[in-house]
This record gives structure tokens, C-alpha cells and sequence, in this order.
């Protein structure tokens, strides 16, 4: 039974290992873009620096805003799986056709693609604490 148990263990730290940090910037994305999403738009363009940044901003707030936290689950899972498969694909013909298909249907990586975006369009903000906040986040 102590090498069941012991298995178990092992298997909980390996994914929580895998999922902490996709759940941590996950969540720093809803946060962020919906406290920004709050904000008037003349100051929400100054924080972001142009009134294309501003825009790309409430787009992405409601493509975030979209996505319940069943269906965050759902695409990490995906995510998870489609990187299972390309690891089992035996050579390059599968692991491209698989690549293809998965990502037809699931897109790749799509919570930390989210986490990307925010990061381009804040990037290059003229208030910097909004730089020293992204210079903090975890990567």
C-alpha cells in the first residue's frame, strides 16, 4: 500500500508542478484585464500607451471574460494532451499530422497565448510601474 500511496504523491507533485504556473498567470490575466477593462478609456489608452494598445486590451478582456473557469481547465487539459501525443508520435509524419489536427481543434497553449498577448500589449507602457509590475509576474 506505501508504494500506491508513495505513486499517488508522486503523481500529485508532478501536476501540480505542470499546472501552478499556467493557473498563476492565468489568473494574473483575468485580474489585470479586467481591473484595466474598469477603467475609463482616455485613462486605460494612457496606461497602455496608444488608443490601438487600449483597444487590443478590451478585446482581449472579453475574449478572457469568455472563458469559464471550467473551460480554462478544459484547454489546460488540451493542452496537456496535445503535448502527450506529440511526445508518443514515433516519427516526423505523425507528430506533424497530429500537431495539425490538435491544434485545429484546440489551438496550442491557448491559456499561456493569452498571458503573451497581455504581455505584448503592455510591454512598452509610459507609466512604469505598470513595466515593474510585468518585470515581477512569473514567466
Amino acid at each position: 500500500m506505501a508504494g500506491k500511496e508513495a505513486s499517488a504523491q508522486d503523481g500529485f507533485n508532478a501536476g501540480f508542478k505542470q499546472s501552478v504556473l499556467v493557473g498563476y498567470n492565468w489568473g494574473l490575466v483575468r485580474g489585470i484585464t479586467s481591473a484595466l477593462a474598469c477603467l475609463p478609456d482616455d485613462l486605460r489608452e494612457t496606461m497602455v500607451g496608444t488608443l490601438e494598445k487600449s483597444n487590443r486590451l478590451q478585446e482581449l478582456h472579453e475574449n478572457v471574460k469568455s472563458i469559464s473557469t471550467k473551460d480554462a481547465l478544459k484547454l489546460f487539459h488540451n493542452d496537456i494532451v496535445n503535448a502527450e501525443s506529440e511526445n508518443r508520435a514515433t516519427n516526423l509524419e505523425e507528430k506533424m499530422q497530429a500537431m495539425s489536427l490538435l491544434s485545429d481543434a484546440f489551438g496550442s497553449n491557448k491559456l499561456e497565448d493569452f498571458s503573451q498577448k497581455l504581455d505584448s500589449i503592455l510591454r512598452e507602457s509610459p507609466i512604469p510601474e505598470v513595466n515593474t509590475l510585468l518585470n515581477s509576474k512569473v514567466a
